[in-house]
């Protein structure tokens, strides 16, 4: 999969917000409007992506999930997982699970890379 930039928007339970991510060539790199940074890799698999992305917070700020909101401290580093379809920017969202905790998010394509 060739590299492209991508609008990211998501929502949960009480708020939602949005930012921007590469994703490319193995490779996932973005920000939000929380200013936490996303930095991850994937494989294609059988028509998926399949991958793990670290979300560093590098101020305090609250993570957004489906559930409950998760207070995040200056410095905090989670795992987060990623199966999504290949053709993930399709207008569906798609879930990703933070400490257990699904978000569901959309990707729209701006532009290749």
């Amino acid at each position: 999969m060739s590299g492209a930039l991508y609008t990211l928007n998501y929502s949960g339970q009480t708020s939602g917000g949005g930012g921007v991510v590469y994703i490319g060539n193995g490779k996932i790199v973005g920000i939000d409007v929380s200013n936490f940074r996303y930095h991850g890799s994937y494989v294609e698999q059988g028509g998926r992506l399949k991958g793990t992305l670290g979300l560093t917070a590098p101020t305090a700020g609250e993570l957004v999930t489906d559930k409950q909101n998760i207070q995040l401290s200056a410095g905090t580093r989670i795992e987060l997982a990623l199966d999504w379809a290949a053709d993930f920017s399709n207008g569906k969202p798609q879930l990703i699970m933070i400490e257990g905790r699904p978000v569901h998010i959309l990707l729209e394509k701006v532009g290749e890379i």
